[in-house]
């Protein structure tokens, strides 16, 4: 098996899901942040002093209660000397503790571990230092425990390196990996492979059995996928539905039997859920390495080409990459998913999603975010993810910007009351031409403009400040308001934040949820909330999905909550029951 396959032990799986795309990539992020932070809060709050008399060598606790749970005796007194406290350290002693102890130095810390009573050990940490003089002379120290610190920071260094649900190496690390592979190939003279495994239709699993069931499936193929890797190999969960496999020998006439035998591991037996069972697959695209990527990037891109290539023959198959697959399948892709939005623009197929803003619970909505949608020719939706990405690929991400305004300004006008957050894209706000052009759509309709909150993610604007600043400059002279979307995914300094006069911080729903159960994403919400307060800006915690976060979420001072706790996204809500009008309507035409 892969040395890396194993996961850091954890109690339980559960449903974890985004409530906007209630996919399973989110699946272990809840679980692993909790038992990073879930230690026994009694164990966590250990402390006591004691004296240490060197003239007699004797030991003096002031809390000889807390000292025996710390030491993990029944009495405290039993470990009254340098010499019986020394002997419940495990391994070697620490230099300054000893130099200390010995008075050759005046103030010692140290961390250790302490074999309790019961022969188990656990972290403490000690510090203290010399007073008094003479026969008063004393040495007083502290000690704590801090194994649940030491357990978090065990927790942190290995999500570092390593996919949540799973346990698998992460997409960061696992590109490493192939990176070394090809080295290795090339010095060594043997051929490399990476492979990369697509699960079969596992949004089916997730729409019949439930989120829950669909982690299952993920973990469990992981585990077989991983279980035919010899040692030296390398496997890593790359998305949320893919996994990546580095095999480390792997000549041409072996590549076939290697994919044979992953795909095989995979469907031998139904994997059993909760609900039922699941009968998997999985496709495979295969690079061979280093003859046909030299650079982890170049490797995993073209994989990635290969499966879909293989995705294209049907369920379980595989497919080794070739230039002809790369600029096929790109081309083809590209070609349609163009003439897809060019036509649905045309045809006045882009719609517009709406999802209330509530300042409490109970509240009626009047404020919304405007989610694109985008309906295909024969009637069914198009998930955004799939026209979006491409739309910026090829450069018609503006046509989409410039459309979502129009439908917005055209629902502003004939409903009065309502204020609407429209998401715009970096595309467009770097580029002179089309930035002028949305600016111009909103002065042109400059009281409607100041119902509109324009946002931008956090990640978009850091990678390009100056016109970011620039843009909301100009937004802003018209009578909009400026939002940030995903904020805390990124790492906009202060100057930043002060510079761009941001109104609206939408807190990344990634820390929002389940909130209420982990003190860590507490811990992260107060902050941006001090910052948000600092600089005077509103804030709006998004991906609400149940009661008790939104409480916690309103208790500590979040201004706006969205998510489906307080309605999911509405092409047809009741207050617009025809959606968002296609063309500007009559001015007389107004719902209240």
């Amino acid at each position: 098996m892969a040395e890396n396959a194993e996961a850091f032990p954890r109690e339980n799986q559960s449903e974890t899901a985004t409530p906007e795309a209630r996919a399973p990539i989110m699946g272990g992020r809840r679980e692993a942040i909790g038992e990073a932070t879930s230690s026994n809060p009694q164990e966590g709050s250990l402390q006591t002093m004691f004296e240490f008399n060197p003239d007699k060598g004797v030991l003096s606790w002031s809390d000889e209660q807390i000292a025996a749970r710390i030491l993990g005796v029944d009495n405290a007194r039993s470990v009254s000397t340098r010499a019986t406290f020394d002997e419940r350290i495990d391994g070697v002693m620490d230099s300054t503790r000893a130099a200390a102890f010995s008075g050759e130095a005046q103030n010692y810390f140290c961390e250790y571990q302490l074999r309790r009573g019961d022969g188990k050990t656990h972290w403490v940490e000690e510090r203290g230092g010399w007073v008094g003089t003479g026969e008063a002379k004393r040495l007083i120290s502290v000690i704590r425990t801090i194994e649940s610190e030491k357990k978090h920071e065990e927790q942190l260094f290995w999500l570092a390196q390593n996919d949540e649900l799973t346990g698998l190496l992460n997409r960061v690390h696992l590109r490493k990996q192939i990176d070394s592979a090809i080295v290795r190939a090339k010095a060594e003279g043997e051929g490399a492979a990476y492979l990369l495994a697509g699960i079969d239709e596992l949004g089916a699993v997730n729409a019949d059995f439930g989120f829950e069931a669909a982690d299952k499936v993920i973990v469990e193929i992981s585990k077989r996928l991983a279980a035919e890797l010899a040692p030296e190999d390398k496997i890593g969960r790359v998305a949320g539905t893919k996994f990546g496999i580095v095999i480390n020998s792997c000549g041409e006439d072996g590549l076939r039997d290697v994919c044979i035998r992953l795909m095989n591991a995979v469907r031998q037996s139904v994997i059993a859920t909760r609900k039922s069972g699941v009968a998997a697959s999985i496709c495979l695209g295969a690079v061979k390495l280093p003859d046909q990527a030299d650079e982890a990037y170049v490797a995993m891109a073209r994989a990635e080409a290969a499966l879909d290539a293989a995705k294209r023959m049907g369920k379980s198959s595989w497919s080794a990459f070739s230039e002809k697959t790369d600029t096929v399948s790109m081309r083809r892709r590209n070609s349609h998913m163009s003439d897809v939005i060019l036509t649905a623009l045309n045809e006045r197929r882009i719609r517009m999603a709406f999802q209330p803003i509530v300042s409490d619970l109970g509240e009626t909505p009047r404020k919304f975010e405007c989610l694109i949608r985008m309906r295909g020719e024969d009637g069914q939706e198009i998930a955004a993810p799939e026209f979006i990405l491409p739309a910026e690929r090829l450069g018609l991400v503006h046509l989409l910007d410039r459309r979502v305004l129009e439908l917005a300004i055209n629902t502003l006008e004939v409903c009065p009351n309502i204020h609407l957050n429209v998401n715009i894209s970096m595309e467009t706000v770097k580029d002179f031409v089309w930035a002028e052009g949305y600016i111009s759509h909103l002065r042109a309709n400059k009281e409607l403009a100041k119902r509109i909150t324009v946002e931008l993610t956090e990640t978009q604007v850091i990678d390009a400040i100056d016109a970011s600043i620039e843009f909301v400059s100009e937004i802003k002279k018209i009578g909009c308001s400026f939002g940030i979307d995903d904020f805390g995914a990124g790492y906009t300094s202060f100057r930043n934040l002060k510079a761009m006069d941001i109104d609206i911080l939408k807190i990344d729903g990634s820390f929002v949820t389940g909130v209420s159960s982990s003190r860590d994403n507490q811990l992260f919400v107060r902050t941006l909330l001090d910052l948000a307060r600092n600089f005077g800006m509103q804030t709006v915690a998004e991906w609400v999905d149940n009661e008790a976060d939104a409480i916690l979420l309103k208790g500590l001072g979040v201004d706006f909550l969205q998510g489906y706790l307080l309605g999911k996204p509405e092409t047809n809500p009741d207050w617009l029951p025809d959606g968002a009008p296609n063309k500007p309507p009559s001015r007389g035409a107004r719902f209240e």
